[in-house]
C-alpha cells in the first residue's frame, strides 16, 4: 500500500536501485547479500520501498516497508488529500440497499 506523500529518494550507494516494470519505475532497497559459492559471487536481496514519481525523478511515493528499512526517514503527518476508496462508498450503498429490500421499505414508503 502506497502513502499519499512524496519523499526524496535515499542516496545510499549500493543500497538503492531502480527497476522499471510495465512502464513504472520502482525503488528497491537492498536488505542483504547472499554469497553463492558455486558461482563465486554474491546475490543481492532487495525489497520494493516505493514508486518513483513521474514528474520528478528525485522523489518517490513510499510504501509500507519504507520506514521498516529506512527508519531515520520522516514522513509528513498530514496528507495533502483525504479521499476515500470507491469500495468504501459502494459498500455503504450496498448495505443500505440490502436493508431496504429485506424490510421492504421501498414498498411501504410507496403505500403512504
Amino acid at each position: 500500500m502506497y502513502t499519499d506523500v512524496r519523499v526524496k529518494i535515499p542516496e545510499e550507494k549500493g543500497k538503492v536501485t531502480r527497476k522499471k516494470i510495465k512502464g513504472t519505475t520502482y525503488i528497491y532497497y537492498q536488505i542483504d547479500r547472499v554469497y553463492n559459492p558455486e558461482k563465486k559471487y554474491s546475490i543481492p536481496k532487495s525489497t520494493p520501498s516505493g514508486k518513483c514519481c513521474e514528474d520528478d525523478p528525485s522523489m518517490m511515493i513510499p510504501n509500507d516497508k519504507y520506514l521498516t528499512y529506512i527508519p531515520e526517514a520522516e514522513l509528513p503527518d498530514e496528507k495533502k488529500t483525504a479521499h476515500r476508496s470507491a469500495c468504501l462508498r459502494v459498500g455503504a450503498h450496498m448495505v443500505l440497499r440490502r436493508i431496504i429490500s429485506k424490510y421492504q421499505l421501498k414498498t411501504n414508503m410507496m403505500l403512504r
